[in-house]
């Protein structure tokens, strides 16, 4: 009876580690900002070395790297251009990396405009004068 119960608890094991490699892991929902701007050239991550924190995305850098890094929020792959002008008077930080690649990647109402660097940085546009007031 000893040799049925150890069988018993043996396949028991078996199904237990087959559920648990069948498991997904979580979705991540947002996407990787755009490319960053570090002096990591070797990838740090990839499928081979998966971002281990939860909400991170393994996501290039501008050498052809790779690293974790928080996901933004998710991205809209069609590209939605907001009411508005980008401002003729570029103001805003002077950070000099794309921190948006589309309206899309701006909350609210704000645009990816060019700001002082040449970046593209979300910001307030200026009233379109060929829009009609809501």
């Amino acid at each position: 009876m000893s040799v049925y119960k150890m069988c018993y608890f043996v396949l028991l094991f078996a199904l237990s580690l087959v559920g648990i490699s069948s498991c997904e892991p979580a979705k991540i929902i947002g996407s990787c900002p755009p490319t960053l701007p570090v002096d990591i050239c070797d990838p740090t991550c990839g499928s081979e070395s998966p971002c281990t924190k939860p909400k991170q995305l393994c996501c290039p850098t501008a050498c052809g790297g790779a690293m974790c890094v928080d996901a933004v929020t998710q991205r809209h792959f069609v590209d939605v251009v907001k009411p508005g002008l980008c401002p003729e008077q570029p103001r805003g930080a002077w950070v000099c990396t794309d921190m948006c690649t589309t309206d899309s990647d701006c909350p609210r109402a704000l645009k990816c405009c060019p700001n002082r660097c040449g970046a593209y940085m979300c910001q307030k546009p200026d009233v379109d004068p060929a829009q009609p007031a809501a």
